[in-house]
């Protein structure tokens, strides 16, 4: 091998070197920086959590971000880097709740009334005390009640869109009235009455609300 030779080798290896050198920074880089999203987004849900349990066991001006931050292992500092203020923190456990909740709610198109029932229960066992704590509050908090109304109209679409046959062909007033009587035969303290207060097993409180909601097709 000749010397231009040589050193056209010796260019190709030091290329191939740079280039390999090159790819190890970047994916070091790209490993920090989804270690480091993954990360943030733990200790936003750790936050999240702790403080959904603490809105979900306290009124609202009992809360302190203080407690909250201890319970989730981070300093009131980054709490509030994070979020603001107590409003904003329970503006965003709110949001991400909702839509927790919508796809836990979520049933195929073409699901009979049973298994949209049986979703909505499932939400009820799960987060229907704490929302009745919630529920308890809207005359205290304008934040609260805000979350309070939106569930309510949030019911109220379930009810249109699964229990139709309860008010089929009606119109004006009638359907009006009948929605309302569905709203009641499903709603959150209509299960707190079976379940929690007449200590009725899941599946009778289904079929018991079945049964409300078949008396006002017969009406």
């Amino acid at each position: 091998m000749n010397i231009q030779e040589t050193v056209r080798q010796r260019r190709s290896n030091t290329d191939l070197n740079t280039s390999d050198d090159a790819s190890d920074k970047t994916t070091k880089r790209s490993y920090r920086m989804t270690a480091r999203a993954e990360a943030a987004k733990a200790t936003g849900n750790a936050i999240l959590d702790a403080a959904l349990a603490a809105f979900g066991q306290l009124p609202f001006d009992q809360v302190t971000l203080k407690d909250v931050a201890a319970q989730s292992g981070v300093t009131v500092q980054t709490v509030l880097r994070r979020y603001g203020s107590k409003e904003k923190l329970f503006e965003a456990v709110a949001v991400r709740e909702r839509a927790r909740i919508t796809t836990s709610r979520a049933v195929p198109e073409d699901a009979d009334l049973e298994t949209a029932l049986g979703a909505l229960l499932d939400h009820y066992e799960q987060d229907g005390d704490v929302v009745l704590h919630l529920v308890a509050q809207e005359h205290h908090s304008a934040l609260v009640r805000e979350v309070v109304q939106d569930g309510r109209r949030i019911h109220r679409e379930w009810v249109e869109r699964h229990c139709e046959a309860a008010f089929a062909g009606a119109r004006g007033q009638d359907r009006e009235r009948r929605i309302h009587a569905a709203i009641a035969a499903t709603d959150l303290n209509t299960w707190h009455l079976l379940r929690r207060d007449l200590g009725l097993e899941k599946g009778e409180v289904e079929a018991t609300m079945i049964t409300l909601l078949n008396g006002m097709e017969k009406s």
